[in-house]
């Protein structure tokens, strides 16, 4: 199927990461949206701005990133920001609230099922939010990929709860496998995979890789270790190369391989918007 026919939703925020020396353009759900660009696919936000300097900033990388932004509303908040320290790379946050994302009230209506819908937990921590969400899953999309991204104060363990049920993908790192394996009460990632029917579960280590597990089937890959100068986005790279796998239905452990490249490479450099290597981009060519 060409890329170019498929229909990619991704719900949740449009963001500024504010650091001590700059501030960048980010948010987990448009940091995945650009990757999933990078490899070919469409993607379309549903979102919201503030109607401030920043918000038309956002707009204009959407323009430029050819990613769709229609579904992007103007709100009398200020467009989001986050407060980011890094420590030795990785990065704590402070999150702002009463922002323009907070209010993502745009219902689309679909002329058919998506192919892909990506969503995570911050952008659930307001009603509103979490109504539009439920009216995207209602659409059926193929696939749901769950980002879980648990930040502090922007999730509970009812909307990881909601998550894991509306999913047929989870992505999420190592911490929060833990917090999520006590919130669904399992003990491994089969236990999850099964009681959630899911697809797939990936789960990122950070320099020491990831797995992917699957109904009865579990992969491993570990990259060679490379310099960490800025974490931020190198799971939202991880995500839109898992998502693009999934959309093609590449061999799990080639899937594997290339998210954790496109991850490793995100490490690398300042900032969530850094091209995906030219190997991986090969592999969705």
């Amino acid at each position: 199927m060409d890329k170019a026919n498929f229909t990619n939703i991704v719900f949740g925020e449009i963001l500024y990461d504010c650091f001590a020396d700059r501030t960048c353009l980010g948010g987990a759900a448009l940091n995945f949206a650009w990757n999933l660009r990078q490899l070919g696919f469409p993607a379309a936000m549903i979102s919201a701005v503030g109607r401030d300097e920043l918000g038309q900033q956002a707009r204009g990388f959407l323009r430029c990133a050819d990613i769709d932004q229609q579904w992007v509303a103007e709100r009398p908040e200020p467009t989001g920001t986050v407060d980011v320290w890094l420590d030795a790379g990785q990065p704590s946050y402070t999150i702002r609230t009463g922002v323009a994302w907070d209010y993502i009230e745009t219902k689309p209506l679909l002329d058919r099922p998506p192919d892909l819908i990506y969503y995570g937990t911050a952008a659930q921590r307001s009603p509103v939010n979490r109504l539009g969400l439920k009216h995207l899953l209602a659409a059926k999309p193929r696939h749901r990929l769950f980002d879980v991204n648990l930040r502090q104060d922007c999730y509970t363990p009812q909307t990881v709860l909601f998550g894991l049920e509306a999913a047929t993908m989870v992505k999420l790192n190592d911490e929060e496998w833990e917090a999520v394996r006590d919130i669904a009460a399992v003990a491994t990632p089969t236990d999850l995979l099964a009681c959630y029917a899911l697809n797939c579960l990936a789960i990122t280590f950070g320099g020491d890789g990831a797995q992917l597990h699957i109904p009865g089937a579990s992969f491993a890959a570990r990259p060679t270790p490379v310099p960490v100068v800025d974490a931020v986005g190198a799971g939202d790279a991880f995500s839109g190369v898992l998502a693009a796998s999934a959309l093609l239905d590449t061999d799990p452990q080639q899937a594997l391989a290339l998210a954790c490249a496109a991850g490793a490479n995100a490490v690398q450099h300042r900032g969530a918007h850094c091209p995906l290597p030219e190997a991986v981009k090969a592999g969705f060519a």
